[in-house]
């Protein structure tokens, strides 16, 4: 083979990854392209290496842009994971215990397939050297849908469904908690027969109303 031809191979894989060779992005647009980049890039390269200007870079965009967004990359990455998964309060109830605890375990179980779930995996362990940004994860990301669980036991408390009892901790926490462990070991996030048998066997049992 050629040197010339070489040559010529080797250009044509740096405009194949070279993402700056894209034309720029913005607005709604240009803000998914960060959400995928950052979990692109932290999934590839960990907490530790990631990097404002490999993200700008995968998103084919400036530093600027994002320097403009956040003064740091935990703020970076936090709002990222909270981006990719879906607004606790576009979720719709069907408004009964059990299948609202299925509703919500599902959609939190779905959000970690893909690039999200191995950014959550790789985080999993940076949290312990990271606690600041642990801090931040808990209150970005995790705090709106604990309050959206919380929200939904009351509400069956108020409909006799469930004990007053019901909205300890250990009772607001053992559903993510069992799902977050499984998809941690496995990186397989559990699937709806799972998460009902959850729900079924240790949930609802937990929960429920006393007859």
């Amino acid at each position: 083979m050629s040197t010339g031809v070489r040559a010529g191979q080797v250009e044509t894989a740096l405009l194949v990854t070279d993402y700056r060779q894209r034309p720029r992005k913005r607005g709604v647009t240009l803000e998914r392209a960060i959400t995928e980049a950052v979990l692109a890039e932290l999934g590839e390269r960990g907490y530790g290496a990631l990097t404002f200007e490999g993200v700008a870079t995968r998103a084919g965009t400036g530093k600027s842009a994002l320097y403009r967004r956040w003064a740091d990359k935990m703020g970076m990455v936090a709002d990222a994971l909270s981006a990719a998964l879906p607004d606790p309060q576009s979720l719709t109830l069907p408004g009964a215990l059990r299948a609202d605890l299925v509703v919500y375990l599902e959609t939190v179980a779905h959000g970690m397939h893909g690039a999200l779930g191995l950014g959550m995996r790789v985080l999993s362990g940076e949290m312990c050297r990271h606690h600041e940004f642990a801090e931040m994860w808990e209150h970005r990301v995790i705090a709106p849908w604990q309050s959206l669980l919380v929200e939904l036991i009351t509400d069956a408390i108020a409909r006799g469904e469930a004990r007053t009892g019901a909205l300890a901790p250990e009772c607001v926490l053992a559903g993510p908690s069992v799902l977050c462990q499984r998809f941690t070991l496995t990186g397989v996030p559990m699937s709806r027969a799972e998460i009902e048998s959850l729900v079924d066997n240790a949930l609802m049992p937990m929960m429920a109303a006393k007859d």
